[in-house]
């Protein structure tokens, strides 16, 4: 009845016309809204940001800082995993580190090789290319499905690591 009564008192004009931008902008803010209240809704609600802290948590990634990684590298606490293709590895990669490559076609095979010789509770450091790259996250998610427990990722990878003037090995 309330909105009978409101109906009634203003006049709709059905042949109004909304400029074809604003009905653009009307659809990208109503869908964004719904998206994230179903999302705020959820139990298990996706990040609205990528999924790295700087603490572990139950199911995140690590990000360690560069300064963080040497220390680690020199004191040989963890294994550093490089997930860039075979070619790029060769031509220069972290000293002492392990090539996974993940868009290599023999990444299934060496990944079951890999997993079966190393202790799965190994502090693990995956690096790639730079702050576009996205094999480290990938390769660092599968890991941590296969039950790695302590998987970290170099974000900004080889990139940073060079421009630092830290050491690397060429094949």
């Amino acid at each position: 009845m309330i909105l009978r009564d409101f109906l009634s008192q203003r006049p709709m004009n059905v042949n109004a016309k909304v400029p074809p931008f604003q009905q653009v902008l009307i659809i990208l803010l109503f869908s964004l809204g719904m998206g994230l209240a179903i999302n705020g809704l959820r139990e298990a609600s996706l990040p609205l940001v990528g999924g790295w802290s700087s603490s572990p948590m139950k199911g995140d990634i690590l990000a360690v800082s560069l300064e963080d990684a040497v220390v680690k590298l020199l004191s040989d606490d963890a294994l550093f995993l490089d997930a860039r293709s075979t070619a790029d590895y060769q031509r220069g990669h972290i000293k002492g580190a392990v090539n996974l490559p993940v868009l290599d076609g023999s990444f299934g095979q060496r990944l079951q090789e890999f997993s079966g010789r190393v202790d799965h509770q190994r502090e693990l450091i995956v690096y790639c290319d730079g702050t576009g790259c996205t094999l480290g996250p990938q390769l660092a998610s599968i890991l941590r499905g296969l039950g790695f427990g302590d998987v970290q990722i170099l974000l900004n990878g080889w990139n940073e690591w060079v421009g630092a003037g830290m050491p690397f090995e060429v094949e």
